[in-house]
């Protein structure tokens, strides 16, 4: 949607068509609404691209939600935004030769995009004139015990997550406004864009040349493009239409039967996501309302978007991580052996830690009452090393492509999500913290997982009862040459004319923050 409008804007002229798989949803209460939107779901507007069994989490079959209306992901998100540290765009630009995706380069277009929530705010490094308001400073009543806690632990005080440089406790920073969500087909003007809706793309029609003319749509109709076609379709999708579409690996194309057409064996391949470990706390005194489920927790501003108001970022010591690293890229290939090389880096955020003032994103049976007598906290894997693949599962469109994203099967995860882990038992050691925390309620069966918890412990809760955030990318990456990724520096598919792609599949590497802002 941001796409198609600005497009317009640049060549008013121009007849642009957006093409959506799913409904138009944007006004679906479960969109418009923060409270409504883990419901999502359940609805025709969000697939499941449900993965196969995964061997390091004990065989489970993980979610991997993505919408399915106009407005994509936009509009089914949990409403987090936030940039991507300077030196997560910076080496995307080495990665893939090109100065453009620096930094730098983005930043204008970064700042373009959104309405800062702080008008005092640095104006070097934010926009106060774009579409998508943000949004941060909501007050729970935890809001100061939670910031304590972080400060005693050692984190440093970061007023702005979005300036770059994420490091130490910052403010929650949303893209609700007023309670309402601001997805992409709401923000952006669309009243000049044809809208084809409830229609899936079945084949991305390429001439002799490899100019790509058309697409053909499941229903039998056909769009003809007369200057390029644009996909985003999102990290599952993108490279099961281009495989479909005959613009793949060989091994995939042929077990199909489907004609080859640009051997691109990259395709579908890298694939990376945020996996992340949640717990839940039992609360000293759960009559004063200090979380969601309370009567007593009944201001009328906490129903108007996620209840975080703190994320604490840091990295690992080198050293910590260098043993693991090396073995992680012993026989790996190039390029993903260098990709992990950058990790120790400075300035590189491996690890993301908030509390949420309701149980969220638990997993599986580790059930605990929504009645205000607890409180959660997420350990977030920024930089995951461990790299999946989306293959078909047959030359039908309707059928879901296979999703096998391979979690947690690198030394260096289970460094950072176990140093996280324990980073959260600390926090909650606290003095601050102590004096309303009574201690974790783990899943049944299962060992509170203290400050010295042993990495078997840690790594048992994970293999049990670990989440991802749905932050699929990685499956069309960028990239100098035609055997390590699909598109080059301007989007543009290798070996074909007039086919770009735009969405999270692209991402060369992982990003530490929510893919949002950066999409």
């Amino acid at each position: 949607c941001a796409l198609a409008s600005r497009l317009h804007g640049l060549l008013p002229s121009s007849s642009i068509a957006l093409i959506e798989h799913g409904p138009d949803g944007r006004t679906h209460p479960y969109v418009v609404n923060p409270q409504a939107a883990p419901l999502l779901a359940q609805t025709e507007l969000v697939v499941n691209y449900r993965t196969i069994s995964q061997s390091q989490l004990d065989q489970r079959s993980m979610t991997n939600y993505a919408g399915r209306l106009l407005s994509g992901s936009s509009a089914a998100n949990y409403g987090a935004w936030m940039r991507a540290p300077a030196v997560d765009y910076d080496l995307w630009a080495e990665q893939i030769g090109h100065p453009r995706w620096s930094y730098k380069a983005l930043l204008p277009y970064l700042r373009q995009t959104e309405h800062h929530y702080d008008l005092e705010g640095n104006r070097e490094q934010h926009g106060f004139e774009g579409p998508i308001h943000t949004t941060s400073g909501r007050v729970y009543p935890l809001r100061n015990t939670i910031y304590q806690a972080f400060l005693e632990l050692g984190f440093k005080e970061n007023a702005d997550l979005n300036d770059g440089n994420p490091h130490g406790v910052a403010p929650w920073v949303e893209n609700w406004r007023n309670g309402g969500r601001q997805h992409s087909g709401k923000v952006y003007d669309l009243s000049n864009i044809h809208l084809i809706t409830q229609a899936a793309v079945s084949k991305i029609k390429l001439n002799a040349d490899r100019v790509a003319t058309g697409v053909e749509l499941s229903d039998g109709r056909t769009c003809k493009a007369e200057n390029e076609i644009i996909i985003s379709c999102g990290a599952h999708r993108t490279p099961q239409l281009l495989m479909l579409s005959g613009i793949g690996p060989s091994d995939q194309l042929e077990k199909y039967g489907i004609p080859r057409l640009v051997d691109l064996p990259a395709v579908g391949r890298n694939h990376f996501d945020h996996l992340s470990l949640h717990q839940a706390w039992k609360l000293r005194f759960p009559e004063e309302g200090l979380a969601m489920g309370s009567p007593a927790f009944n201001k009328p501003d906490y129903a108007l978007g996620f209840p975080v108001e703190w994320i604490a970022t840091y990295a690992l010591p080198e050293h910590t991580l260098a043993s693991a690293l090396q073995r992680d890229v012993e026989d790996r290939p190039q390029p993903l052996a260098s990709q992990l090389a950058t990790l120790s880096k400075p300035s590189r955020a491996h690890v993301g830690l908030l509390a949420a003032y309701a149980p969220l994103n638990l997993g599986g049976d580790y059930d605990v009452p929504l009645d205000g007598s607890h409180i959660s906290t997420g350990v977030l894997l920024y930089q995951p090393t461990s790299r999946g693949r989306i293959t078909l599962a047959s030359a039908d469109p309707a059928v879901e492509p296979i999703v096998d994203p391979k979690y947690y099967s690198m030394l260096a995860d289970k460094e950072m999500l176990r140093s996280g882990v324990r980073r959260i038992a600390q926090l909650m050691q606290t003095s601050a913290a102590k004096d309303v925390i009574l201690g974790e309620t783990p899943p049944r069966g299962m060992p509170i997982l203290a400050p010295d918890a042993s990495d078997e412990d840690i790594d048992a809760r994970v293999r049990a009862y670990s989440e991802v955030w749905h932050h699929s990318a990685g499956t069309a990456a960028m990239g100098k040459d035609t055997k390590s990724s699909v598109v080059d520096a301007e989007l543009r598919v290798h070996g074909v004319k007039g086919l770009k792609v735009v969405d999270a599949s692209v991402f060369p590497s992982p990003i530490s923050a929510a893919p949002q802002a950066t999409v």
